[in-house]
């Protein structure tokens, strides 16, 4: 196209009094053309996201769970907040942060020693090829774009992931000890044996995480034999539990598909907690056809919803009918642990218990495992309820576990029953720090009510409270023997009523039958 047809066509678009010249006619074409391209290529990125995809399972915590963390934390620390690292930055998220630099050179050593453990079979450039075939698939499990060049990225992977296997390597009695002796070069004991437990939770944070293929492909590389990599995910998950667990196990846990399905620590962690028991309506026990019963229960709960909505249509006394069976549907609470003993209720704690969240209801008994409370239990709790709330493809056990225990919990009182029962072991102090600690690990928290793994002991505890003989059995004990002042002042009256009630009766005795 010539200049001058150019100039004809362009100055149809502008003011015809003012006609744009062939060059601002060029810039303007070259400017829409990048604009165009810069839209497409955005919209393709979306489009394309592995989040939407399904393939990321590494995420920032959403701000609304921070900001509620931080505002209830323990002010007084220095790191405040229960998502970060204090110790190790595992993963990109933490990575560089000032106050972590220290272990990066242990990074290094750990790395070297394995190699050295290797005796030559495994060189510098074949590990690090090993990292480059997974970069791309490691990409994918992070919910964010990470800035990093593939060099820094496969560094990164194969230092954090040295870093953990070796650790653990060396609580599974998997190294030798000429390796173990080499290790003390820089000193006599390692320092990271006394800070173990710190380190540990470190792993279990959801943004300071590296995939799990990625450790086990390192175990496979630096410490093979068919044994130990079969074994290697029962076994870490055995020891951070030992180091870092807030409920007892009796148990071995089990790893479903060999770890295959693993998406990294704090993931295998919450494999390891779920609960085996799911109590259905009407039913103090598990049910071998629980899975169809609960897909029942929702297809009842969405005909429901669809009578309430055209609850217009239907005669009064149908509506008031329909209202009343949608309160009842809705209950998805329960009283707190003084209101359901006031009301017969008996707590007592669950022996064999294969997780914390494994509790049940049967004819006025309530079940509930041990559950340990230490310092680090609510950084604990918090990233277990922020994963289950980031990735869809979880039932949100842990979430609906702690609704459960704050509506338990509503006072030190309460807290103080539940430890006279061994419920609880609290090691956070007092009564109030535990209490503080339930009623405030949901906020901000969101969940859909109807697949509760509890529904089922929420609906048995309200229908049991509910019994006639229960609710006056709760006035009296809540009215007159809330306290021991109470019940010795009932106690007394009743002594001075049936003392008058004597004296009446002999008064009127002795007026009818007198002595002859």
């Amino acid at each position: 196209m010539d200049s001058a047809s150019l100039q004809a066509n362009c100055s149809t678009d502008g003011p015809a009094e003012v006609p744009l010249s062939p060059s601002e006619c060029t810039e303007k074409t070259t400017d829409e053309d990048n604009w165009e391209g810069s839209m497409r290529r955005r919209m393709k990125d979306a489009h394309c996201n592995h989040w939407r995809q399904g393939t990321c399972s590494i995420f920032r915590v959403p701000y609304n769970l921070r900001w509620c963390s931080f505002k209830f934390y323990n002010p007084n620390l220095i790191h405040n907040s229960p998502y970060d690292p204090r110790f190790v930055s595992i993963g990109p998220y933490h990575r560089g942060k000032t106050h972590l630099q220290k272990m990066e050179e242990y990074k290094w050593r750990y790395f070297h020693l394995l190699l050295s453990y290797t005796n030559g079979e495994v060189s510098l450039q074949r590990s690090r090829m090993e990292m480059e075939k997974l970069e791309v698939r490691a990409r994918s499990c992070y919910s964010e774009s990470i800035n990093m060049s593939s060099t820094d990225f496969v560094e990164m992977m194969l230092l954090d992931g040295c870093f953990i296997v070796y650790r653990l390597a060396c609580y599974m009695d998997v190294l030798d000890l000429e390796v173990e002796e080499s290790e003390k070069d820089g000193g006599p004991i390692d320092p990271m044996t006394f800070i173990w437990g710190k380190i540990v939770e470190d792993f279990l944070l959801l943004e300071n995480q590296i995939p799990f293929f990625v450790v086990k492909s390192l175990f496979e590389l630096f410490i093979a034999t068919p044994h130990k990599v079969d074994r290697f995910p029962e076994e870490l998950a055995i020891i951070l539990m030992e180091s870092n667990c807030i409920g007892k196990r009796d148990s071995p846990p089990t790893i479903p598909n060999g770890g295959n399905e693993v998406h990294h620590l704090l993931h295998l962690i919450y494999l390891t907690i779920l609960p085996t028991v799911i109590q259905l309506e009407g039913s103090g026990e598990s049910s071998n056809n629980q899975t169809m019963a609960i897909k029942f229960k929702k297809k009842v709960n969405n005909v429901l919803g669809k009578v309430i909505h055209y609850g217009h249509l239907l005669p009064l006394s149908s509506r008031e009918a329909t209202s009343s069976t949608s309160r009842t549907s809705a209950r998805m609470w329960i009283p707190t642990t003084t209101e359901l003993k006031e009301a017969g209720v008996k707590f007592k704690v669950k022996k064999n218990a294969t997780s914390f969240l494994d509790v049940t209801f049967n004819d006025g008994l309530m079940e509930i495992p041990t559950l340990e409370l230490y310092d680090c239990s609510e950084s604990k709790l918090r990233n277990l309820i922020a994963f289950e709330q980031c990735y869809l493809d979880t039932n949100r056990h842990v979430t609906f576990y702690t609704f459960f225990m704050d509506f338990l919990v509503n006072s030190p009182q309460d807290i103080s029953i539940l430890q006279q029962k061994e419920i609880i072991l609290n090691w956070l102090g007092g009564e109030e720090e535990a209490a503080h600690l339930f009623n405030q690990l949901n906020i901000e928290v969101t969940c859909d009510p109807s697949r509760n793994y509890l529904s089922g002991l929420y609906d048995e505890v309200n229908r049991f409270c509910g019994l006639r003989r229960n609710k006056y059995r709760a006035l009296l004990m809540h009215n007159y023997f809330n306290n021991p002042w109470s019940t010795i002042s009932l106690g007394a009256a009743i002594v001075l009523l049936i003392m008058t009630f004597l004296q009446t009766f002999f008064t009127m005795y002795s007026y009818f039958h007198p002595r002859s």
